[in-house]
């Protein structure tokens, strides 16, 4: 067996692009772990039309407002602590002024964590064919298998609003 043999060989990963309108809205907001990052920094490729720094700049915009908002969580936690367990808060003069910016950074770090974290819902497309549904089960009680040729067209209503999500319409 020759030096080259005995030698481990290091598999290069297979790269997988995604678009992000691939991706469901609910797997929009996933963590990368430091590891991962230095991976693929590491396996950048020169001349790539400035892709990899365009998502560096978006991954460094993104952890700076997940720092903002843990700060003002934190923040809003310990004013929570204090009033529940009846401390008063230090007396400080605050001035008109301040206390406008203090509000003005409460509205939008609410306005943040609202549009992250209660994003928009979809109404139930399928709402007709449920209701027809419970409507027969409640007149058969005990008779399930009446009501089975509605249940088919309650499923390729689901079947098409899941197509429809997928495809980010």
């Amino acid at each position: 067996m020759g030096a080259a043999q005995s030698t481990e060989q290091e598999a290069r990963p297979e790269v997988i692009r995604i678009d992000r309108n691939e991706i469901p809205e609910e797997y929009k907001t996933v963590g990368v772990s430091s590891d991962v990052v230095k991976r693929v920094n590491a396996t950048r490729v020169a001349g790539n039309d400035g892709e990899s720094d365009r998502l560096r700049q978006e991954l460094a915009r993104e952890r700076e407002e997940k720092a903002r908002l843990r700060e003002d969580m934190a923040k809003l936690s310990q004013l929570q602590q204090r009033k529940s367990a009846g401390v008063p808060a230090p007396q400080v003069v605050i001035s008109g002024d301040d206390l406008e910016d203090r509000k003005k950074i409460f509205d939008e770090t609410v306005e943040r964590v609202q549009k992250q974290f209660f994003a928009y819902h979809r109404e139930n497309v399928c709402q007709d064919n449920e209701t027809e549904i419970v409507r027969c089960l409640q007149e058969n009680p005990g008779r399930v298998l009446k009501c089975a040729p509605l249940t088919e067209a309650f499923e390729k209503c689901v079947g098409e609003f899941r197509q429809q999500v997928l495809k980010g319409n």
